[in-house]
């Protein structure tokens, strides 16, 4: 629904349908997975506290004309005083250019892409829709042990020092990962090496090519 770092925007198709009718998101971020399958119960957990409040506001606080107020924007121009804390989390991360924290200042890129249009129509088309999920603000350890979908898609090993939440024990990732009840869905690139990753899609960027990859306890197909 909104620009963020590491989005799963572009290939969340290719990652195995949920068979559980409830998904957890450890590391929510953006969520692609769990908007892909909105209808689902959908539990999300940020420990970034920009993400969690965030994506309450947008569960449990935006309202139609909350969002139509939501101000449009030009390049230099700054977010207003008036806009309440969520409302300029969320709008300085679209403003930013899939960033990885919010910006104040419009960018050039934002102004003639017309984020803020594109985000307000999102939100009037999505928030209605995820009334009933729930999001958290807690550390991924202390998420109880369920027979769910899990999409698990933390910082990178390689890539995720970015995030502001980027202190991770992988072996003891891989442990708890391993250790989930139902479906695993973990997400990473292919230079990470503490899971038994697979290949999931190539990407092509202007100035790189990387490989996302995937572990999963599912036998599947890979595309």
């Amino acid at each position: 629904m909104f620009s963020y770092y590491g989005s799963k925007s572009k290939i969340v198709q290719y990652y195995p349908l949920p068979i559980y009718n409830t998904i957890i998101e450890p590391f929510a971020g953006s969520a692609r997975y769990s908007l892909r399958y909105y209808w689902n119960k959908v539990e999300l957990n940020d420990k970034y506290d920009v993400i969690y409040k965030i994506w309450k506001y947008l569960i449990n606080d935006a309202t139609k004309d909350s969002i139509n107020n939501l101000p449009e924007m030009k390049h230099g121009d700054r977010l207003p005083d008036w806009l309440g804390e969520s409302e300029k989390y969320l709008m300085g991360l679209q403003i930013g250019s899939g960033g990885y924290e919010p910006r104040n200042m419009c960018s050039p890129w934002a102004e003639e892409k017309n984020e803020i249009t594109k985000l307000k129509k999102k939100m009037l088309k999505l928030c209605p829709r995820i009334k009933h999920w729930k999001i958290e603000n807690k550390d991924y350890k202390d998420i109880a042990n369920k027979e769910v979908t899990w999409f698990i898609d933390p910082p990178y090993q390689v890539g995720g020092s970015y995030y502001k939440e980027n202190k991770i024990d992988y072996n003891e990732l891989r442990d708890w990962c391993m250790s989930r009840k139902g479906q695993v869905i973990v997400c990473e690139n292919s230079k990470a090496d503490w899971m038994d990753f697979k290949p999931l899609k190539k990407m092509y960027g202007q100035q790189f090519t990387t490989t996302e990859v995937m572990w999963t306890n599912i036998n599947i197909e890979l595309f």
